[in-house]
């Protein structure tokens, strides 16, 4: 029994499975410029990934010019899907990149650091969750009570600013009971 492999379709297949993995790695590093690379490299999997499902050849563009030949014409014409396809995904794609970019530049600019207190916590913190000694539980109350604390700081800080505008005032009383 002979098998047949198509060179192109198993350098494609390796092409994407190399760009998911590394766009997987790049998103789980938490990095904010890693995390921005790694949706690209993997939105560019899934164009390629899209890409590979049509066929690998030319064909004639699918408009329908002789309506007398039509079935002769079809064979000849290019699968349109995978292209349509293509092109809504890197629409798609350069929406959630142009998203995920202000949401990243707003954390930054929000915490001005370019990763947050408690992202570092799991590899820090050399406790046994599992221990029973009642040290270890105060000791993981105590780090999520200073999480607590440092969000609650975090959201303090943006809304003490002069140019943050607030529905309500301090005492309660709403904008639209001011006005009447």
């Amino acid at each position: 029994m002979e098998l047949s492999i198509d060179l192109t379709a198993l350098m494609l297949a390796l092409v994407v499975g190399c760009l998911m993995g590394t766009g997987t790695y790049l998103i789980l590093r938490r990095g904010q410029i890693r995390l921005i690379l790694g949706l690209g490299l993997f939105s560019h999997a899934i164009n390629l990934l899209l890409f590979g499902t049509g066929p690998l050849t030319r064909g004639q563009p699918p408009v329908i010019a002789d309506k007398a030949n039509y079935l002769d014409s079809v064979a000849q014409m290019a699968d349109p899907l995978p292209q349509a396809l293509i092109l809504t995904a890197i629409v798609i794609s350069f929406g959630m990149t142009a998203f995920i970019v202000v949401l990243v530049s707003r954390r930054d600019a929000l915490t001005g650091s370019d990763v947050l207190p408690g992202e570092m916590a799991p590899f820090l913190n050399t406790l046994d969750p599992f221990d029973p000694s009642e040290s270890v539980a105060q000791q993981l109350l105590a780090s999520a009570d200073e999480d607590y604390d440092i969000l609650q700081y975090e959201l303090d800080e943006v809304y003490d600013q002069a140019e943050v505008a607030l529905p309500f005032h301090e005492n309660g009383n709403n904008h639209e009971e001011e006005m009447e």
